[in-house]
């Protein structure tokens, strides 16, 4: 056999004390970059190649020092500002549906939301416990089963939805577990996405004038299942991120353009021509036009935000007349019981939160975790930023949930994007870079 080079053994050496082997590949070829520089530089002050090997490996240093710094650099990093900003989340939402329950009201539902919450929230810690330790790359492969499954779940919902209040809803009943596919879906159609045109620009393909009838359709396949379906809101969510997803993997800016603005304006016809949807916004911008029909829940909220003074009314405080508070309406009543200073706490984690969760993006090396972070990074930063904006009392109320925080189920799709994002960026640095793709931009 054949013994190898005294390179060689050392960058078996370097490796050995390296145990993220998917990186070996790139660390030795990196490593053997330095070395050949330095055996060049020896070589032209006269020394033989041989003489130049030894003197290259001696300026590198021992070799299980540098394997040892390599392996510092390249292991598991967790994410621990979004995994804090996770936990205040938590608690705020917890805080908050004690407070409900500390005052009986007719609008809330019969059993402790508390109680109910607290479950929530340990079935979303587990699905982003799961999430967090798996490898994230082989969710690309099941790209397009996401996609399909997102498409029949809306589907499913319209022919199988259970019956309230004498209209069939979004929610479909598995045994004792009652899901809103329509609502979830946006997490899993955006992932589904990142996944198939990161495969096109890995491939050349994405944004080229030849491909744009299949990522058109592919773009647009969900959003039709939305208009199908009547979600406005999740419609809105899906084309916002989506488009911003698309623009930014195929830099085809035009494009995406066009569709946002078609969009846009039919939306506009559309919400004109309809009565009621015309009130609702008329009743956004100015709630004295019909104060009392369109223009009451905005007064009402106006009103909420003004008596609450800079400390609140206190933990437990009657909201009388604030539809939802314990879901819709959460931000306005967190500032009603806890004041400004509560509701500028909540404002600082939350712009906190989003500069930890963007500045992953730019951490992340392998282009589909990268895609992946931003498309989830966009539909819980779109959440939270409406959030706050139904403080303002001049935002049109949809049934959009604050995320991590107000009552309901939406807590475990959350939890679970949240898992998967943490999960990408525990392996930024024990995942090789992938090579720059080839696409060739064709514009529109």
């Amino acid at each position: 056999m054949e013994s190898k080079s005294g390179l060689e053994q050392y960058l078996d050496n370097v490796c050995g004390e390296v145990k993220a082997k998917k990186m070996h590949a790139e660390i030795r070829s990196e490593l053997s970059s330095h070395l050949d520089d330095l055996m060049l530089e020896q070589e032209s002050l006269g020394a033989s190649k041989a003489e130049a090997e030894v003197l290259a490996v001696a300026q590198m240093g021992d070799p299980k020092a540098v394997g040892k710094d390599l392996h510092h650099i390249h292991k598991p990093k967790t994410p621990w500002g979004l995994l804090g900003a996770l936990l205040l989340f938590s608690a705020i939402g917890l805080l908050g549906m004690s407070s409900v329950d500390a005052n009986p009201l007719e609008t809330r539902i019969h059993e402790s939301l508390l109680y109910r919450q607290s479950v929530f929230m340990l079935l979303g810690i587990m699905l982003m416990t799961l999430l967090y330790f798996c490898d994230f790359r082989r969710l690309q492969k099941l790209s397009w089963l996401l996609y399909i499954f997102s498409i029949a779940g809306i589907i499913a919902s319209l022919k199988w939805g259970i019956y309230a209040n004498g209209s069939r809803t979004y929610f479909l009943a598995f045994g004792g577990i009652v899901i809103n596919l329509v609502s979830y879906s946006p997490y899993i159609v955006l992932v589904a996405l990142a996944g198939i045109f990161s495969k096109f620009k890995a491939d050349g393909k994405l944004g080229t004038k030849r491909n744009l009838l299949p990522e058109l359709v592919i773009l647009l396949g969900p959003a039709a299942a939305y208009i199908i379906a009547g979600p406005i809101p999740v419609l809105l969510l899906y084309l916002v991120c989506s488009l911003i997803l698309y623009t930014w993997l195929s830099g085809v800016w035009l494009r995406s353009t066009l569709i946002g603005g078609f969009f846009l304006a039919a939306g506009l016809r559309y919400a004109w021509n309809n009565q009621q949807m015309r009130d609702r916004i008329l009743g956004a911008i100015n709630y004295n036009i019909n104060p009392e029909s369109s223009g009451f829940v905005y007064k009402t909220l106006n009103e909420v935000i003004g008596s609450a003074g800079w400390s609140g009314h206190g933990f437990g405080a009657e909201f009388g007349r604030l539809p939802y508070a314990y879901s819709d309406m959460l931000p306005a009543y967190l500032v009603y019981c806890f004041g400004w200073g509560g509701g500028l706490v909540l404002l600082g984690i939350i712009l906190w939160f989003l500069i930890k969760l963007f500045s992953s993006i730019h951490a992340v090396k392998d282009y589909y975790g990268k895609s992946v972070i931003i498309a989830l990074s966009l539909i819980l930063a779109m959440g939270l930023f409406y959030g706050l904006l139904v403080l303002s009392g001049k935002m049109i109320l949809t049934s959009i949930p604050f995320p991590f925080m107000s009552y309901g189920g939406h807590v475990l799709i959350e939890y679970a994007a949240l898992g998967l994002l943490m999960g990408i960026y525990r392996r930024k640095d024990i995942t090789p870079a992938e090579p720059e793709s080839r696409t060739i931009r064709e514009g529109l």
